[in-house]
C-alpha cells in the first residue's frame, strides 16, 4: 500500500502542503496519514531549557487536534485512506523518525510554518527533514 505523509502545524503552507499531498496521493494512488507534532522543550543555546506545565501540555494536545481535524476538511473528496497522527517532541525529529518507521513514498510539507523565530536560531524542520530522509521530500512554497 502507498502512502504520504503530510505534516500540518496550521499554517498557511502546511495548508498548501496539505491540498498538494492530496494531489500527490490521488495520482499515486496512495493513502494519507497527517501529522501534527506537539513541540513539548522549548530550547536553543540562548535560552535555557524550559519544560510546559502539565496543562500547558494538555492544552497544545487539545490545540494540535483541532488543527488535525481542520486538516481532515481538505479531503472531503478524497478517495484513499486518511489518518492522523498526533506525536510529541521535536518536530524535525519526530517527523524523521515517523519518516523511518512507516513506508512512506512521499513526504509533503510546508517550507514555513508557525515557528518562524525559533526557526531562525534552531533551523528549518522543512530543512532537517529533507536532510535526514531517505523518502522522496516535496516541500511547497
Amino acid at each position: 500500500m502507498k502512502k504520504v505523509l503530510v505534516t500540518t502545524d496550521g499554517s498557511d503552507n502546511a495548508n498548501k502542503a496539505l491540498l498538494e499531498a492530496k494531489r500527490m496521493a490521488t495520482a499515486l494512488d496512495a493513502n494519507i496519514d497527517i501529522l501534527y507534532v506537539v513541540k513539548y522543550l522549548v530550547k536553543n543555546s540562548y535560552l535555557r531549557i524550559e519544560r510546559y506545565t502539565p496543562e500547558a501540555i494538555e492544552d497544545l494536545k487539545k490545540m494540535g487536534q483541532e488543527i488535525l481535524d481542520d486538516s481532515l476538511k481538505y479531503f472531503d473528496d478524497f478517495k484513499g485512506e486518511v489518518n492522523t497522527k498526533l506525536k510529541a517532541g521535536d518536530p524535525a525529529e519526530v517527523i524523521i523518525e515517523e519518516t523511518e518507521k512507516e513506508d512512506y513514498e512521499l513526504v509533503v510539507m510546508g517550507s514555513r510554518g508557525l515557528g518562524t523565530f525559533s526557526r531562525t536560531m534552531l533551523g528549518s524542520v522543512s530543512h532537517k527533514v529533507l536532510n535526514h530522509v531517505d523518502t522522496n521530500v516535496l516541500i511547497v512554497k
